[in-house]
């Protein structure tokens, strides 16, 4: 079994977006936390280095349990986790940056809607 730890720079880096900043993002933005409302917010970055900055890193779920796992009672209770797609076949994904095309089980096939992620 690896043993999964948050990866520690061995130099500076020269990128723009960095964990620190990522991370601040993720905790104040609940509602839409994507590389585009990130570069929105930033004005100095580019969506594009967000997206380099998490294609490089890696992080997996596993790394965030990880990290949180001290902080949380895991005795007892249920984590349920569930994923849907809301159709939205007639609305111009330029409009909002909510839509997108999704994969639907429920289509069996990529639609375009908003996708939602619910957790209990």
């Amino acid at each position: 079994m690896r043993a999964w730890t948050i990866r520690v720079t061995t130099k500076p880096s020269t990128a723009k977006c960095d964990l620190n900043t990522y991370t601040l993002f993720l905790l104040a933005e609940s509602k839409y936390p994507g590389c585009t409302r990130l570069a929105e917010i930033m004005k100095d970055l580019s969506h594009d280095s967000v997206n380099r900055f998490l294609l490089r890193e890696q992080y997996e779920p596993k790394d965030l349990f990880d990290e949180v796992k001290l902080h949380i009672n895991l005795v007892g209770g249920t984590l349920s986790a569930d994923d849907t797609v809301i159709d939205k076949p007639h609305s111009d994904p330029k409009l909002t940056g909510l839509i997108g095309y999704y994969y639907s089980g429920r289509h069996h096939r990529t639609v375009k809607g908003i996708q939602l992620i619910t957790l209990y």
